[in-house]
């Protein structure tokens, strides 16, 4: 009986070594991940700011062709603000992260400066809807979620980001790939379901 229950045991703790990471669970999450990873790794372990400053600019434009993605998981990290501004950061991987916030007057300042701009009239949304806000009063940080959204431009991101005029430092480049956050509009927040 002994030896039945140790074998059993055993058996137990080696089945929940093959479980797949929570982040591996949806196949566009999983392949989004190992692209980054397939162009960060090479530029850092080559330690020249050319091809670190290359390998930037295509991680950005990875997360723009990803677009809208849909029941991601992630863990929800930092809720920081009030209602009406609300910042929050969710991991979708390892040292992989989302950023949204609302902040109407910084998304305001946002849509003034954009009229100045050459680029499209269309204003961007802000980065929570009512529903991912309604959802974030329910968790507590830490818990696992399910996201959908939108990679890409939210409303005032890119107001106040000098780096479009002045470039990135070599640090900035390399930090960004070890540790990548990537702006994005959050649609829906769901508790995750636990298997």
């Amino acid at each position: 009986m002994n030896r039945r229950s140790v074998l059993i045991g055993s058996a137990f703790a080696l089945g929940g070594c093959f479980d797949k990471p929570w982040y591996e669970e949806n196949p566009r999450q999983k392949a989004f991940l190992e692209q980054l990873q397939a162009v960060a790794k090479p530029a850092l372990a080559s330690n020249n700011p050319l091809r670190l400053e290359e390998a930037v600019k295509q991680s950005l434009a990875l997360a723009a062709q990803t677009g809208a993605f849909t029941d991601w998981q992630g863990i929800l990290r930092t809720i920081e603000g009030n209602e009406q501004k609300m910042a929050i950061s969710i991991d979708i991987g390892p040292q992989v992260s989302l950023y949204a916030f609302n902040d109407w007057a910084l998304a305001m300042a946002g849509a003034v400066a954009e009229m100045f701009s050459t680029r499209s009239r269309q204003s961007a949304p802000p980065g929570l809807s009512e529903p991912a806000v309604a959802a974030l009063k329910t968790f507590r940080l830490g818990e696992r979620i399910v996201l959908s959204g939108r990679m890409g431009e939210i409303a005032g991101s890119g107001l106040f980001d000098l780096s479009t005029l002045f470039g990135k430092s070599d640090a900035d480049n390399r930090q960004f790939l070890q540790v990548p956050r990537f702006v994005a509009r959050i649609d829906a927040l769901a508790a995750a379901k636990k298997k």
